[in-house]
């Protein structure tokens, strides 16, 4: 066969024989086909000519929130076999989604070639794909037909096959998918030329281009959020009623905000785009020949030349032939590099046929770097996924997809319907002022123009450039404490994590190994013993020194390398040297041991560590003792249960945990000589066994700079802190002790005793939990609400446990973590579940890793912190330049210190909306209305320059140490709110009918056709209220940042109260003109304005000390 495009639905069940779309994990998406329509195509266009292209601007808002009812305005719908366009219903979020359906055409002369299996029965092709569907697999039977096309959609950055007999479109995946195409014919001479070029235009180009807009796709993007929709209206409904200046000023600052909306999202677009722009080329293997192509023109199938090709993989794949040395740390951040080879015992066939990409001693993946290769000829590979089919597409995938659900923008969204609530109120208040309740009414037109501009004052123009400030200023104050982030909405999310899951190695300690020394089995008087620890480096000849010298996946290159790890220490002490052969076969030798000459050792097979397993292990030829031996060094349960019984000395458990409690790491050593005929041995589980106990190996890694002040400031802040690790249960206890995430001794309170949790199965499947006192190993009696009491003690587990408590289904697991401080010897994919179970019992969490094992982790948590500047971070929205835990505290205070900006911005607004509101509806009930001038001054001149400066202030310089809430309707900030709002609505009341009874008060005459702007009542309600619009700016930071600190504040207050005053107490003729002012005669009365305001702000000071003072610490 020539051509790969084949479908192949014998395995795939389908719940529905139309309209679905099948995206895999058991979501069965709906869809919809539409296809374009001259005549609505027609109608539609005129409609946006004749509105002007309004009808157009509702239609792009539409399509975005409603792409269901945007498609049937403009299309008309059809079969899917039909559509140029397809809706998708997402069963995750909720939402549907509109994808454009593309055909591949596939020239005649192969369409033989491009025959698709399309499921029906050979018998009856008229029968239903229903009936089809239901029935058993055996009694299915494929029909190959012919076709020239095939179509496709991509929806979420995946491709969908359309399948003609079920309606449905079915996820295109690799070679190890579950794949409607059929897998195409394999060998080393490649794929034919035919193959290759309808897999190209079947699986696209081999890249990872996420949407990127331009700046036009941009502002069509955000000119339809609420906010800037509510400018517009604002715009219209201030020219209606003749406010020109007004609206001219507010387009430019709408212009402004857009602007740098459209360049921050932009550079956001650039620099994610940026870093997946890679210029690579490989030598791929077809018909036979070599070719040296572009990455972008692999596909799954190709045959790759390693060692003839760009060192950095862009695709999965298995190994078929030769070895190679890959660092994965960049994917991974496992820093140590990965022996990758094909089992030379599975014949080539085989090893085509089984094409599972796993971390598997023969896979590599995109995203990774190969160091060397190590063959006599050809080092060749099999690409299995491109694209966004690989282990970091997926990634990528995933992150570029966010469907996070960020409760800041829900709280700002409330926030925002909150504020037009409280304007149509006003709205409908104000048409009953105007309307029904005087005598002589208003002009119906005018009160619709009036009762509008009060909805216009419930959102400031100035509100979205203020939020976009304080974010900006947030990520420079990240950057200048090296910290960068990947999502700048991120930021606020620290402000409300709760609970802290730490990493230990590399971490909170330096992953800085040191040899402490060995422990070797010896024979006394016939009975095996374990030595005492041997700190000496100068290790006799024999086993333990050839497994120190060959049990690692160290390279030559690798040597060179500044990280420092467990098998570069091990490799100094033995202090052998490595060589790469002429075969390109690696080999390790020493000086003369023992007048025996030199000594060398070839590596014949490596199977490097994994974390599931726990160990690495190598068949190596001693060549000097002409013997072929299987070393293992690892984790000791593991390595122990592989030994023979008999060669294991008594109390060798004991001694292990004497160490580990001392927070030493501890690995086993353990060997076996192998006769000649290796071939016995393919299977790794057949080496794994009767093993002969070496001995063990000690080393120490010292705390990271700074981690035990980093946990004493976040406990004193009243965090959570936890330790999720990989290592052993008693080091990871130990390290927590010295760091402060569990008390260092044994206390007399419950909070300080340490509880071991340990559960298993009995024989009927029922849940045995135990409990015991982990220093004292004394029995601890678990009540009956074990972990719900008011001072649980701190318990710790292992990840046996955690996997058992979890499989068992029930409220234990929920009852550990609940008061869970160590979470010892767990896999990846247990931190990220631990990390899962933390948010869902309503725990903002926050994950700090250093990208070893911790992707997964840091990409579920609510807040990630890698400490690895490099891709292995990708996963993270936050990474540290400097790989400082020190980074946590700062991140986190940021965090609540942009929170809290935030929110003090939204309140600042609120108040000034409401006061705003209720002063220009007094001037209403008086046929009175504040002037143009007055409103610009308000809006666009002292709302705005305080909006601004309040993103600005710093970070404090330690976490406070209690969290107020941070929600924005939250029932203490919103009494403390109404208030303060009653205060001064109190003070403008009083103040009006202060103002009348003045001897020298003037009433200036009314009339009904408009509203009257020059009176006194409007001149010093305006005097008054631009004082009072000043205070929520110093009341709402009190507690968080006073005013006096933030320098530019005081220069904006400065100046803002300057100019305050001299409206007040000096206004000349211009000023009186332009505001259209009615000036009192009394100088005392207008000094009087100035003290009442003054009073005000004493007063609204004095209620929220009594807020602060009273608020509960969370």
């Amino acid at each position: 066969m020539s051509s790969s495009v084949q479908y192949d639905l014998y395995d795939h069940e389908v719940s529905a024989a139309k309209g679905i779309l099948h995206r895999g994990h058991g979501h069965e998406n709906p869809v919809k086909g539409f296809k374009e329509d001259a005549c609505s195509e027609a109608v539609f266009w005129v409609i946006v000519v004749f509105s002007l292209g309004l009808f157009y601007l509702a239609y792009v808002f539409l399509n975005v929130y409603s792409p269901n009812l945007a498609a049937h305005i403009r299309y008309k719908q059809v079969s899917l076999d039909e559509a140029d366009i397809v809706v998708v219903l997402d069963v995750v979020t909720n939402t549907y989604t509109a994808c454009q359906v593309n055909t591949v055409k596939i020239e005649e002369e192969n369409a033989s070639s491009a025959a698709l299996s399309i499921g029906e029965d050979n018998e009856s092709s008229t029968n239903s794909s229903t009936d089809y569907i239901n029935r058993p697999p055996e009694t299915r039977k494929q029909k190959i037909c012919e076709v020239t096309e095939l179509k496709y959609l991509t929806f979420l950055y995946s491709r969908y096959i359309f399948s003609k007999p079920f309606n449905s479109f079915y996820p295109l995946t690799g070679l190890d998918g579950d794949n409607p195409l059929k897998k195409p014919e394999i060998t080393l001479d490649g794929l034919k030329s035919d193959d290759v070029i309808t897999l190209q235009k079947v699986y696209g180009p081999n890249e990872m281009k996420v949407t990127s807009y331009t700046y036009l796709e941009i502002f069509a993007k955000d000119i339809i959020d609420p906010f800037y929709v509510f400018q517009l209206f604002t715009i219209a409904v201030w020219v209606w009623s003749g406010y020109f200046v007004y609206s001219a000023l507010a387009v430019l600052i709408s212009i402004l905000i857009i602007f740098i909306a459209m360049r921050k999202e932009k550079r956001e677009y650039e620099k994610q785009e940026k870093s997946f722009e890679i210029e690579n080329f490989v030598t791929v293997v077809r018909d036979g020949c070599e070719y040296y192509v572009s990455h972008t023109e692999l596909v799954p199938g190709d045959i790759v030349i390693l060692n003839k090709s760009s060192h950095y993989f862009t695709f999965d794949g298995i190994l078929l032939e030769g070895a190679a040395f890959v660092d994965n740390a960049l994917l991974t951040g496992v820093t140590k590099p990965c022996y990758r080879y094909p089992d030379p015992n599975i014949p080539l066939q085989e090893r085509l046929d089984k094409l599972t990409v796993t971390n598997h001693s023969n896979t590599i993946f995109a995203g990774t770097n190969m160091i060397s290769t190590q063959a006599e000829g050809d080092v060749k590979a099999l690409v299995v996924n491109t694209g966004f089919l690989t282990e970091k597409g997926g990634v990528v995938r995933e992150q570029s997809l966010e469907n996070y659900e960020y409760s800041f923008d829900s709280d700002t969204m409330t926030y925002f319907k909150f504020l037009l609530v409280i304007g149509t109120i006003a709205f409908f208040v104000a048409l009953l002022v105007l309307l029904w309740l005087p005598d002589i009414p208003l002009e119906g037109l005018e009160a619709l123009k009036a009762g509008l501009r009060l909805v216009t004052i419930a959102i400031p123009p100035s509100l979205p450039l203020a939020l976009t400030i304080a974010y900006i200023w947030s990520m420079r104050r990240l950057n200048r404490e090296m910290i960068v982030t990947r999502n700048f909405r991120r930021i606020p999310v620290a402000g409300k994590v709760h609970s802290i899951v730490f990493d230990k190695t590399g971490t909170l300690t330096r992953n800085k190994v040191e040899y402490i020394g060995h422990l070797a089995v010896y024979r006394e008087n016939g009975d095996i013993q374990l030595s005492g620890i041997d700190t000496s480096t100068d290790i006799a000849q024999g086993d333990i020194l050839y497994l120190m010298a060959t049990c690692h996946s160290l390279t030559p290159q690798s040597l060179q390398s500044k990280d420092h790890t467990i098998d570069k220490e091990l490799f100094r002490v033995a202090e052998w040297d490595m060589v790469e052969a002429e075969d390109k076969t690696l080999k390790v030798y020493s000086g003369k041991i023992d007048n025996l000459g030199e000594c060398k050792i070839s590596f014949i097979r490596r199977i490097p560590f994994h974390s599931d397993k726990r160990t690495q292990s190598v068949v190596a030829e001693i060549e000097h003792e002409n013997r072929v031996a299987y070393y293992i060094n690892g984790m000791p349960q593991k390595v122990i249960e592989c030994c023979k019984p008999k060669t294991i000395p008594p109390f060798t458990r004991q001694r292990i945990q004497a160490f580990t409690k001392q927070g030493y790491i501890v690995t086993a050593m353990a060997y076996k000589n192998l006769k000649e005929d290796k071939g016995k041995y393919k299977e790794l589980k057949d080496l794994q066994k009767d093993l002969i106990f070496l001995g063990l190996l000690v080393f120490g890694d010292k705390l990271a700079d700074g981690a035990k002040d980093v946990i004493k400031s976040l406990n004193e802040a009243r965090f959570t802190t936890l330790m999720c690790t990989g290592d052993n249960l008693d080091t990871a206890v130990y390290t927590a002790r010295q760091v402060g995430i569990l008390p260092e001794a044994k206390g007399v309170r419950e909070r300080d005793r340490v509880v071991e949790i340990t559960a298993t199965s009995d024989k009927h499947g029922g849940l045995i939990i135990k409990a015991h006192d982990y220093d004292d190993g004394s029995e601890y009696m678990l009540s009956s609400a074990w972990g719900d009491s008011w001072d649980p003690p701190n318990y710790v587990i292992n990840g046996e446990t955690f996997h058992i408590l979890d499989n068992y289904g029930g409220t234990e697991l929920d009852r550990v973590i609940q008061a869970g401080k160590v979470f010892a010897e767990m896999i990846p994919d247990r931190k990220k579940h631990l990390v899962e179970l933390l948010r869902k019992m309503g725990h903002e969490t926050c994950m700090v890793g250093d990208g070893s094992n911790d992707n997964a982790a840091l990409q579920a948590a609510d807040v990630g912190i890698s400490l690895r500047n490099s891709e292995s971070g990708f996963a993270a929205p936050f990474y540290s330049i400097e790989k400082d835990v020190r980074s946590v505290p700062v991140l986190l205070n940021e965090g609540r210190t942009v929170l809290a900006q935030l929110l003090t911005i939204l309140m600042f607004t609120a108040c000034y909306s409401i006061l705003g509101i209720f002063a220009e509806s007094m001037m209403y009930s008086l046929f009175y209305e504040l002037s143009e001038a007055e409103w610009i001054y308000i809006d666009l001149i002292l709302v705005m320059s305080i909006d601004l400066m309040l993103g600005y202030s710093e970070s404090r310089e330690t976490i406070a140490t209690s969290r107020r809430s941070r929600q924005f309707f939250n029932s203490l900030r919103l009494l403390s709110m109404l208030c303060f709002l009653s205060v001064c609505t109190a003070v403008q009341v009083s103040f009006l009918f202060y103002l009348k009874v003045q001897p020298w008060y003037v009433h200036v005459e009314t009339t009904t056709s408009e509203l009257t702007e020059g009176s006194m009542e409007a001149t010093y309600i305006f005097l008054l209220i631009i004082f009072q619009m000043t205070f929520p700016a110093i009341v709402y930071t009190m507690d968080r940042e006073p005013v006096y600190k933030n320098r530019f504040m005081l220069c904006v207050f400065a100046i803002l109260y300057t100019v305050n005053t001299y409206l007040d107490i000096f206004p000349d003729k211009l000023v009186i003109q332009i505001f259209e002012f009615y000036v009192s005669p009394s100088m005392w009365f207008r000094v009087q304005v100035i003290l009442i305001s003054a009073a005000n702000l004493v007063v609204t000071i004095i209620i929220e000390i009594i807020f602060i003072v009273t608020r509960p610490k969370n």
